[in-house]
Order: structure tokens, then sequence, then C-alpha cells
């Protein structure tokens, strides 16, 4: 069974201009058995996160791999999500 990790990671901006609201920059983390299924738990963590927040999710998902581990894969994806 893959297991997740979840990790929210909150840098507070104020938006400006016409976008009127709080932003911050979320995280997540994700684990697999290969680059794929972690990238695939990380996002699905991040949007679940997101949506549990009120938030919605604004411009593109960022993610990174670390593959050193010999039997599994962590991901973290980012995203910038505005209340």
């Amino acid at each position: 069974m893959i297991r997740f990790a979840l990790v929210t990671l909150a840098a507070a901006t104020l938006a400006s201009g016409a976008q009127a609201g709080h932003c911050a920059m979320s995280k997540a983390s994700g684990l697999g058995v290969s680059k794929e299924i972690a990238t695939a738990m990380s996002t699905k963590a991040l949007s679940e996160m997101i949506a549990k927040n009120g938030e919605k999710g604004k411009g593109k998902i960022t993610t990174t791999c670390d593959g050193t581990a010999i039997v599994s894969t962590t991901c973290t994806s980012s995203q910038r999500s505005c209340k």
C-alpha cells in the first residue's frame, strides 16, 4: 500500500491590484515506489489539502522528486492558493 505524507507550508503574501484576498504557497508530499506514483500522490494530496482549507489553486503546480531511497521516491508538489 502506498502512503503519502501531507506537509503544509504557508508563506503568506497579500494579493495586489484587482485580486483581493489572502494567498499563500501550499505544499504537499507523496511517497511511492516509482516517480510516477509519488508524483500522483503528491498532486492528489495538494489538491485535497487546498480544497479542505476552502481555498482555490492559482497557477501551475510545480513538482520536484527525490529518488535517493532504494525502494521509494518522495515528491513534493506546490501551488499558490487563495481564499
